[in-house]
């Protein structure tokens, strides 16, 4: 039997999971994402109101406001092509309590939908995607007028977990 990282040998204990308590745990987006809007993939900081963000149900949305944050929190490490062919380019740190959109193959292997808004972090250990524990990371958090699902770095990500709603998948 393979040994559960956090997990000492000999005992069936299951590690603690990676964001406790989801909607109080910080999320968004680090410095140097890439964010898709109508001038082009612009690195996250350089977002300012009024820009306009491509966003997957409307088309694009207008930036309301954008709150940046230092935090320490549960991150993840994404690596290349985790979410299919090419998703995401590069490797990303995100923290783990940020809603992905899987959609596809995934959804439906692991949570048994068509597609779902999950905390990143709650797919840590698939392979392509772990954990980093507690990271210090400054975060960007994008504000619109409604709920948005952004594309950064060739992911489909929530704006705010709390503006959505979401839970995690059972």
């Amino acid at each position: 039997m393979t040994p559960i990282p956090g997990v000492p040998s000999g005992t069936s204990a299951r590690p603690r999971p990676i964001v406790p308590i989801w909607s109080q745990a910080p999320s968004g987006l680090p410095s140097g994402m890439r964010v898709m809007t109508l001038d082009g993939a612009l690195p996250v900081e350089h977002l300012v109101p009024g820009d306009r963000i491509v966003t997957r149900k409307a088309g694009s949305a207008r930036l309301v406001d954008h709150h940046v944050d230092r935090v320490r929190t549960d991150a993840v490490e994404i690596r290349g092509g985790a979410f299919g062919t090419m998703e995401p380019e590069a490797v990303l740190v995100l923290p783990a309590a940020q809603a992905v959109l899987l959609r596809d193959w995934l959804a439906k292997v692991k949570f048994g939908q068509p597609q779902v808004s999950v905390p990143v972090g709650m797919l840590a250990d698939l392979g392509f995607i772990r954990d980093l524990g507690e990271v210090e990371m400054t975060l960007h958090r994008l504000i619109f007028e409604r709920a948005e699902i952004i594309y950064a770095e060739g992911l489909e990500l929530a704006s705010s977990p709390a503006q959505l709603g979401l839970r995690p998948a059972a």
